[in-house]
C-alpha cells in the first residue's frame, strides 16, 4: 500500500487542477503572453511554441501544489509530479548555454522530456515500481540512473557548483564507503542498492525535502511575488524610511528596520538584501558609510529574514517536518531569538554611529501615519497568515488564504497599477514558479544528501564522532556543532546547510542533553549565521554589488554587525534556563530573566567590539566586556557567584565609562565657558 499526504484519497487527475491553468493560458494568449521566463532569443514559430509551453508549464506547477492543498493526494504521486514539473522547466529555463542555438535547445527539450519520462515511468504501475526499489530491475536502473544524474544537472545549473560537488561526494560515498578511513568507513553499497534507495523510495529524491518543496514553500513563494506585484514591497520601505528617525545612527537604523520588515515577509535574505540595497545605499552613503560598510550592514539585516517570522525560508518548514511539530510551533520558537538578533545589530549600529558621528538622514516628508493610511492595506494578508497559523490551520491553507486576501485587499489601493487583475495575477503565480525552481532543485538534490546518511548511517558515525570529542559536555558539543556548520555552510545555502547541519550533530546534541527542538533551532540558526560568516558570504557579495564595495570587505563588515547575533544560539542552548526563549516549555520567569541575560550579553559584546560608549574605550575595558558577554552567553544569570560575576562586572565597567566620559565633558564645558 502507499501513503497519502493527506488521511482519505480517491485520486483523479480532474479538471479542478487545470481550471486555473487553461484559464490562465487563455488570458495569457489574449493578451500577448508573458514569454519573459524564456531564456531563448530566437523568433519564429517553433520558440514561440516553446515559450508558450513553458508559460503553461509555469502555471501548471503552481495549480499542482494548490490542488495538493486543497484535495488530498498519494505521496508519492503528489511529491513525482512535483519532480516532473521541476525536471521540465529547469532545462528549459535555464538552458545549457546562454546564446543556445539550435543543437543547445533541442539538448535542453531532449533532457526535459528524459528528466520527465523518469516521473512517468515510476508513476505507470507505482505499487510494483516501490516493491521493486530494494532489487530494481534493468529499467528501474536505467531510469534511476538518469534521475539521479538530472538531478546532479538541475543543480549545477541553478543551485551553484560548490553545492554540487558536495552532492557527488555524497553519492561517491555511498558507493566507495570502504575506503574511507576510521569512523567514516562503511562497507560500501552497490549501484543496485544506491539508485533504489535514491530514486524509489521516499528516502531519497522523492523525500522530506521534496515534500516540504510542494506542500509548504512553493505556496509561500507565491505569496511573496503576490505580494509584491500589489506594491507590498514599496510599503515596507516607506514605512521604515518614516520611523527611523534623524539622529546619527537613524539611517543605519532605517537600513535594519527595512530589512527586518521587507525580510519577514519574503523569508530570503538575499532577495531581501538585493531589495534594499539599491533604496538604502544612497541613504547610507550621504550618512558617511562607506561602501563595505553599507553592504555589511544591509546584507547583516537582510540575512534576519530567514529567521523573522512569519516566512523564514523553506528550512522553517524542513523543522516543521523533521520535529513533527505545527509550523505555529516553529513561529513561536524563533520569535526571541530574531528580535536578539536584530537587538544585537542595533546595539552595534548605535555605537558606530556614535563614534564615526555619521549624518542624520533627510527628512522623508512622510510620517508613519500617513504611510499607514496609504498602505497599510498590505498588513491586513500577513495579520490573516499569522491568524490562520495561530488557529491551528495548516500552513499550505493559510498560505492560500493570504494570496486570496492579497489580490482582495490590492483593490484598496489609490494606485491602480497595483490592483492584481486576472492578468497580474497570472504574471505573479508564473514569476512565483520561476522564482521556486532554484528552491525545489535544492531540496530535490538534498534530498539524495539526506538519503545517504540514512542508507550509510553517517548520521550515527558523526554523531558519535563528536561525543567522543566533546567528552560528553554541553559546551564543547555546541562548539564542534558551530564548526561543522560553518565548514559546511562555506558556500552552501541556508537550506542546505540546515539539512547537513542537523543530520550530522542534532543527534549528538540530544546526547549531551539539548532538547529535540532546541537542537534543530540551534542547526537552523547556525545555518542561518554562516550566509554572512567570511570567507564566502553570498548576501554581503550582492549587496556590494550594489554599493560598488569589495565583496570580502562586505562580509568583513557584515561579520562585524552580526557578531553579537553568533552569541544568540549559545544563549538558548547551553542551559535549560536559556531554553526558555524559545517559548516553547517555558515558564515566563524563566523567559524573562533568559531574554534579560540575552540583551545584557548583546549589549556587553557590542559595547566591546566597537569600542565605544560615548567614548572610547580601553583594551582592558573591551576584554572585560567581552569576556563578561561570553560569560553570560554559556552561564546564564542565576544566584551563583558565576552567574552574578560577570553582570556584575560588565555593569562596572559600564558604569566607569559613563562617569569618565561625563567627567570629560563637565570639564570641556569648564574649559569653553
Amino acid at each position: 500500500m502507499t501513503r497519502l499526504e493527506s488521511p482519505v484519497h480517491s485520486f483523479p487527475l480532474t479538471a479542478d487542477c487545470l481550471l486555473f491553468t487553461a484559464y490562465s493560458f487563455f488570458i495569457l494568449t489574449q493578451t500577448g503572453g508573458p514569454y519573459i521566463f524564456s531564456p531563448y532569443a530566437t523568433s519564429g514559430e517553433t520558440m514561440r511554441y516553446l515559450k508558450s509551453v513553458i508559460a503553461l508549464l509555469l502555471l501548471a506547477f503552481v495549480a499542482w501544489s494548490l490542488y495538493g492543498a486543497v484535495m488530498p493526494v498519494e505521496t508519492y504521486l503528489f511529491r513525482m509530479v512535483h519532480m516532473g514539473f521541476v525536471f521540465a522547466l529547469v532545462f528549459l529555463v535555464h538552458p545549457s548555454f546562454k546564446k543556445a542555438g539550435t543543437w543547445g535547445r533541442g539538448l535542453d527539450v531532449f533532457l526535459a522530456a528524459l528528466g520527465v519520462a523518469t516521473i512517468v515511468f515510476a508513476l505507470w504501475d507505482m505499487d510494483k515500481f516501490i516493491r521493486r526499489s530494494t532489487l530494481p530491475d534493468p529499467a528501474d536502473f536505467f531510469m534511476g540512473v538518469a534521475a539521479i544524474i538530472l538531478l546532479v544537472e538541475i543543480s549545477r545549473r541553478v543551485v551553484g557548483n560548490t553545492f554540487t560537488y558536495v552532492l557527488i561526494g555524497f553519492l561517491l560515498y555511498s558507493y566507495f564507503g570502504n575506503y574511507f578511513p576510521g569512523p567514516l568507513a562503511h562497507k560500501g553499497y552497490d549501484l543496485d542498492r544506491i539508485v533504489g534507495h535514491m530514486y524509489m523510495t521516499l528516502e531519497g529524491i522523492f523525500g522530506v525535502p521534496l515534500s516540504v518543496s510542494v506542500s509548504f514553500v512553493t505556496l509561500f513563494v507565491v505569496y511573496g511575488t503576490f505580494m509584491d506585484a500589489a506594491g507590498a514591497g514599496a510599503f515596507w520601505m516607506e514605512l521604515s524610511l518614516a520611523i527611523m528617525g534623524r539622529s546619527s545612527s537613524s539611517a543605519g537604523r532605517g537600513a535594519v528596520i527595512t530589512t527586518a520588515l521587507l525580510g519577514g515577509p519574503q523569508g530570503s535574505g538575499v532577495a531581501t538584501t538585493m531589495s534594499v540595497s539599491p533604496v538604502m545605499w544612497p541613504i547610507l552613503k550621504k550618512a558617511g558609510y562607506t561602501p563595505n560598510m553599507a553592504a555589511g550592514l544591509i546584507a547583516a539585516g537582510g540575512i534576519g529574514a530567514v529567521i523573522s517570522p512569519p516566512l523564514m525560508g523553506a528550512a522553517a518548514f524542513l523543522i516543521m517536518q523533521f520535529l513533527d511539530v505545527a509550523f505555529w510551533d516553529v513561529v513561536i520558537m524563533v520569535i526571541a531569538p530574531t528580535l536578539l538578533y536584530y537587538l544585537g545589530t542595533f546595539f552595534v549600529v548605535e555605537m558606530e554611529a556614535r563614534k564615526y558621528r555619521f549624518a542624520p538622514p533627510d527628512a522623508t516628508g512622510k510620517t508613519a501615519w500617513m504611510v499607514m493610511r496609504t498602505r497599510g492595506h498590505h498588513l491586513i494578508s500577513l495579520i490573516v497568515l499569522v491568524a490562520l497559523l495561530g488557529i491551528g490551520r495548516s500552513p499550505a491553507s493559510s498560505a492560500i488564504w493570504a494570496i486570496v486576501t492579497t489580490v482582495i485587499t490590492s483593490f484598496i489601493s489609490r494606485d491602480r497599477k497595483e490592483w492584481l487583475t486576472p492578468r497580474k495575477i497570472i504574471f505573479a503565480a508564473m514569476e512565483g514558479a520561476a522564482n521556486m525552481l532554484p528552491v525545489a532543485a535544492l531540496l530535490a538534490a538534498a534530498g539524495m544528501i539526506v538519503g545517504t546518511f540514512s542508507l550509510t548511517g553517517l548520521g550515527l558515525k558523526i554523531s558519535s564522532l563528536i561525543m567522543s570529542l566533546s567528552g560528553g559536555y554541553t559546551i564543547p558539543a555546541l562548539f564542534l556543532a558551530l564548526v561543522a556548520s560553518m565548514v559546511v555552510g562555506l558556500s552552501l545555502p541556508i537550506t542546505a546547510t540546515y539539512i547537513m547541519t542537523v543530520v550530522m550533530v542534532a543527534p549528538a546534541l540530544v546526547k549531551v542533553g539539548v532538547p529535540d527542538h532546541v537542537a534543530h533551532m540551534l542547526a537552523f540558526y547556525f545555518a542561518v549565521l554562516s550566509e554572512v560568516s567570511p570567507p564566502v558570504g553570498l548576501s554581503p557579495s550582492a549587496a556590494a554589488a550594489v554599493t560598488g564595495g569589495n565583496p570580502f570587505g562586505a562580509m568583513m563588515h557584515s561579520w562585524k554587525y552580526s557578531l553579537p547575533a553568533f552569541l544568540v544560539p549559545f544563549l538558548f542552548s547551553s542551559s535549560l534556563l536559556g531554553a526558555n526563549l524559545l517559548i516553547i516549555g517555558a515558564t515566563l520567569e524563566g523567559f524573562i530573566l533568559a531574554f534579560l541575560n540575552g540583551a545584557g550579553s548583546l549589549f556587553f559584546l557590542s559595547v566591546g567590539v566597537v569600542g565605544f560608549l560615548g567614548g572610547h574605550l580601553s583594551l582592558i575595558e573591551r576584554t572585560l566586556l567581552i569576556a563578561a558577554a561570553v560569560i553570560m552567553a554559556f552561564l546564564p544569570v542565576g544566584l551563583s557567584i558565576l552567574g552574578i560575576l560577570p553582570v556584575v562586572i560588565g555593569i562596572l565597567v559600564v558604569v566607569r565609562i559613563l562617569f569618565r566620559v561625563r567627567r570629560r565633558r563637565a570639564q570641556d564645558s569648564s574649559v569653553a565657558g
